[in-house]
């Protein structure tokens, strides 16, 4: 190789030395970019008291737990669909069956339908967020292939199912950030076939008012035992019970049954 064929070579690879780490600064930027807003936004949310921090709270959980979108939103359905502690315990809640027909109301990226299909005859998945969704699709890709999968863009309040379509319904951190929960509870029990059971994870339990720190954090979005089971005893469902799991923070958890045949849970 000639000298002068040398020294343009060797200009080649410092260029793309150059650029490889131009990429990798940039990306590194990007995540430290997000990392800071949902880190700045988290110290405004714990901070803000009463209805001073409804705003950050909303910026914060739209992230996690509304309709996420964007750069935000990719991070905050990666973390949730690894929550796989979380999953497990709902899923003994669930007492999966092979014949059961499982939805998932609110299913972010399908983290909790994709550890416990095989459990199950058909998983049914329903989210706003197209990023959850497209999320939910590659995770569940094998099992909407062989036609016992389907992944929904939809809203909890208007189920696009029939009457009786499902076994159990699962629902994640999504009915108490719903304007009217009630009616997503009356279309969780139509679409349950008598027996069926429904099992609610509703976040950071609340005992009391006294428990001011939760309060602040979780301000409306906060439920109390007799809230939830005040809603599910109005929906229909019986054998209502309350309660929390260890899965990280205590969970509050709510089950119940839709009367009929099969009726209870173990």
């Amino acid at each position: 190789m000639s000298a002068r064929c040398e020294r343009e070579a060797g200009a080649d690879v410092r260029k793309a030395d150059v650029d490889d780490g131009g990429t990798a600064m940039r990306r590194w930027i990007q995540l430290t970019g997000v990392a800071v807003v949902l880190a700045g936004t988290l110290v405004v949310v714990t901070r803000s008291k009463g209805t001073a921090g409804n705003g950050a709270r909303r910026v914060f959980w739209s992230a996690f737990a509304g309709v996420p979108s964007g750069r935000l939103g990719t991070v905050g359905a990666r973390v949730l669909a690894k929550r796989s502690s979380y999953f497990a315990a709902m899923a003994e809640e669930l007492a999966l069956q092979p014949e059961d027909d499982l939805l998932d109301v609110g299913c972010g990226a399908a983290g909790l339908l994709a550890q416990h299909a095989s459990q199950v005859r058909f998983v049914a998945g329903l989210d706003l967020s197209e990023i959850q969704l497209r999320m939910a699709r590659q995770n569940l890709a094998d099992r909407i292939a062989a036609g016992t999968g389907e992944i929904v863009q939809g809203d909890a309040t208007v189920l696009p199912w029939d009457d009786g379509r499902f076994s159990v319904v699962a629902s994640l951190d999504c009915v108490k950030f719903l304007r009217d929960p009630a009616q997503a509870l009356r279309e969780m029990y139509r679409v349950l076939r008598p027996g069926g059971r429904v099992v609610l994870g509703l976040g950071k339990r609340v005992k009391n008012e006294a428990e001011s720190s939760t309060v602040d954090v979780w301000g409306e979005w906060q439920w109390s035992d007799a809230d939830a089971r005040r809603l599910m005893d109005e929906a229909g469902f019986v054998d209502v019970v309350v309660s929390f799991l260890h899965a990280g923070p205590k969970e509050q958890l709510v089950r119940g049954t839709r009367p009929g045949a099969g009726q209870g849970l173990a």
